[in-house]
């Protein structure tokens, strides 16, 4: 197996007289190097090359620079990269990793297995990295079918280095949520995706992973007990109530009740559905025996947490937000690559699952596929409060939808809206964390949207109406 070429930098000597970096170069180009880059100080260590060439000419560079004094040459450390290998504790269960590193023709340095007494080994196996590439597609495959952890790894290579980040990541994250095998497998899946996208658009998966790391860090805190949110009632008719839970983190979770009648617009992160359900119990003693149904103002991880939770609701969708509740994991990549990464991983971090099929509504069967305004797909009423459902122009989520009412004047608009200038302190934080990216053509085309849902809360009239944005307080104009 021929070694991949790669680059490795020389900080030489080189005496201040003529010809000294022709000499230099000399040496380089009989071992069939190539010099990427040139920089050079006068006095001291004061030539830099970075030579690319495979390992062995790197090191036969090394020592011919060595011969003329220009470097002091001592063999190189080798790289050594360690993965521990979660495998079930039955015959044969380590051959298809072994199989694996033997298709690359790989030397395993190290060797070492425990038990856990719960059917499980964790091997530790030890590689040399000559080729870095190698390397990743081992993990990658490795990944796929055990979870792993990379547990020593002294090397500095980029392609080699993403990997074992998010692999590292993974683990973390698993610690911090008790994630099952799956999900981290899954997680380690989607990362070595968005890496490959980023990188091939010679952007950073550093900068995604360590936004996910943060969202991890700030979640796994505002659990259990650190979970408190605000929560306000609002009487907007003699009959009907309105209930405004504001979480730390994702969506507001919306709920009009009326006698034993409740309906849900929006409902947070999954991954705060123990203590979402603890709080509707407290709200509503007899939760359990109500009767429920949940709208969605479009299909993202943050909005729709508790669809999957909340049994015997029906769900009331677009034909187009239903398709968004199954393919959550896909949304476009032709959006910001670094908001794409952070999305399809924050879906598996907020433990988002979809619905039964069968729960599910679809209204507005007849509207069009494309639309460039809101179009009315149906109404929904709950006691004496009549919802008029619109289906707006996408720019949010395709499938986006507003409800308004016009007696009492109350308006969701989903993120199309949300009230930044009065949120929780804990939420205020959040958004430092959280990217929310949006390009010049996005923002043009929000601007947009909000102007046609100006003109329809103008036919509804903006006095006294209460707008129920995606995030923050609601405001009453």
């Amino acid at each position: 197996m021929t070694d991949a070429s790669m680059k490795r930098t020389f900080t030489t000597r080189t005496p201040d007289k003529p010809g000294a970096f022709m000499l230099a170069c000399k040496v380089i180009m009989e071992q069939g190097g190539n010099i990427t880059r040139v920089s050079y100080k006068r006095g001291g260590l004061n030539l830099f090359i970075e030579v690319q060439a495979t390992k062995a000419q790197l090191n036969a560079i090394e020592k011919g620079l060595s011969e003329i004094s220009y470097v002091d040459y001592t063999p190189r450390e080798p790289t050594i990269l360690v993965m521990e290998v979660k495998i079930t504790d039955t015959p044969g269960s380590l051959y298809p990793v072994l199989n694996i590193i033997d298709k690359y023709d790989v030397n395993i340095s190290y060797l070492n297995s425990r038990a856990d007494n719960r059917n499980y080994q964790y091997f530790k196996i030890g590689m040399e990295v000559s080729d870095p590439q190698v390397s990743k597609k081992i993990l990658d495959e490795v990944s796929e079918i055990y979870l792993l952890n990379v547990v020593q790894y002294n090397g500095n290579y980029d392609l080699l280095d993403c990997t074992v980040e998010y692999i590292r990541l993974a683990n973390i994250i698993q610690k911090l949520f008790s994630l099952p095998d799956e999900k981290v497998i899954e997680f380690i899946s989607e990362s070595r995706s968005v890496s490959d996208i980023l990188m091939e658009r010679g952007q950073d998966p550093k900068v995604v992973f360590d936004k996910i790391l943060e969202l991890a860090n700030f979640i796994a805190y505002h659990r259990d007990l650190n979970f408190k949110p605000r929560m306000t009632q609002h009487q907007i008719t003699e009959e009907t109530t309105l209930v405004v839970i504001e979480p730390p983190c994702g969506s507001n979770t919306y709920v009009l009740r009326n006698g034993d009648d409740l309906l849900f617009i929006d409902s947070g992160m999954g991954i705060f559905s123990d203590e979402m359900v603890t709080e509707l119990r407290e709200m509503f003693p007899a939760f359990f025996s109500m009767n429920k149904r949940m709208l969605v103002t479009h299909a993202v991880s943050d909005h729709c947490g508790l669809l999957s939770v909340i049994e015997n609701a029906e769900i009331i969708v677009s034909r187009r937000a239903e398709k968004g509740l199954f393919n959550m994991a896909r949304p476009n990549v032709d959006s910001d690559a670094y908001d794409y990464s952070y999305g399809r991983l924050s879906r598996i971090i907020t433990d988002y699952v979809p619905p039964e099929k069968d729960r599910i509504r679809i209204i507005g069967e007849n509207v069009p596929e494309d639309h460039d305004d809101f179009v009315l797909l149906d109404k929904v009423r709950i006691g004496d409060v009549e919802l008029e459902v619109y289906e707006g122009p996408g720019v949010t989520s395709k499938g986006e939808t507003v409800m308004i009412s016009r007696e009492p004047r109350l308006l969701f608009t989903g993120d199309i809206y949300s009230n930044n200038k009065d949120l929780t302190p804990e939420r205020a934080e959040f958004n430092q964390i959280a990217p929310y990216v949006t390009k010049d053509g996005d923002l043009e085309a929000l601007t947009d949207t909000r102007s046609k849902l100006g003109k329809l809360m103008d036919s509804v009239g903006r006095k006294g109406m209460i707008v129920c944005g995606g995030h923050g307080n609601i405001k009453e104009l």
